[in-house]
């Protein structure tokens, strides 16, 4: 999946980008990167004064190139949902000056959408659910089912062209994201750190 960079000049300049009349959950981005409507890209956003860039997937709805003698820019519109449209809206709420962005995480979690299954660490039976950010330190795991913090859990992988899936301990740390806990990977198998970086990357890549 492409990766493109949609930086603003201000936090003013990034919620005039939400001002598209009848675009729902679309943002107005100012890119050189050409994009085909319904493409899906991984969009990094970032204004100046931001501590740090975020990513969100996303879609393509429209495009248009660059018209100098109007000294119109090129620019188009990306489409969001679900988990990945609310990170956009609490970037809106930093640029607004209503939230506070901390630093970077030391792991960037990638957005992805995949589906994995999770049992908590003294139950044999796994739960169907899905992932939409994952990092070598930690994953965001959208399920319906309750976690307490500090609650072990195992989630099971299934790497894309792989016979094998991959199961990793967890620990659940944070419940502020209505569609499930924020989870750190405190234990791999064989492979470690290597091996999740490479499922992250033929994710990322699909």
């Amino acid at each position: 999946m492409r990766r493109i960079r949609c930086h603003y000049p201000s936090g003013e300049a990034f919620l005039e980008a939400f001002r598209a009349p009848g675009e729902d959950n679309a943002l107005q981005v100012f890119t050189t990167e050409r994009f085909e409507p319904g493409e899906e890209l991984l969009a990094e956003l970032f204004f100046t004064g931001l501590p740090g860039k975020m990513i969100v997937r996303a879609i393509g709805k429209k495009w248009q190139n660059a018209r100098p003698r109007l000294r119109v820019r090129a620019a188009g519109v990306l489409r969001c949902t679900g988990s990945e449209w609310r990170k956009v809206l609490f970037l809106r709420e930093v640029a607004a000056g209503n939230q506070t962005m901390l630093q970077r995480r030391r792991h960037v979690r990638q957005p992805v959408l995949v589906e994995v299954r999770w049992r908590r660490a003294r139950d044999p039976d796994f739960v169907a659910a899905s992932v939409s950010e994952i990092s070598e330190a930690g994953a965001l795991l959208l399920t319906p089912e309750p976690l307490e913090i500090a609650e072990e859990i195992i989630v099971e992988i299934a790497p894309p062209g792989s016979t094998r899936p991959l199961e990793l301990q967890a620990v659940v740390r944070n419940n502020d994201n209505p569609d499930g806990p924020g989870v750190e990977f405190v234990a791999r198998d064989m492979g470690g750190v290597h091996r999740i970086r490479e499922v992250i990357r033929r994710f990322v890549d699909e």
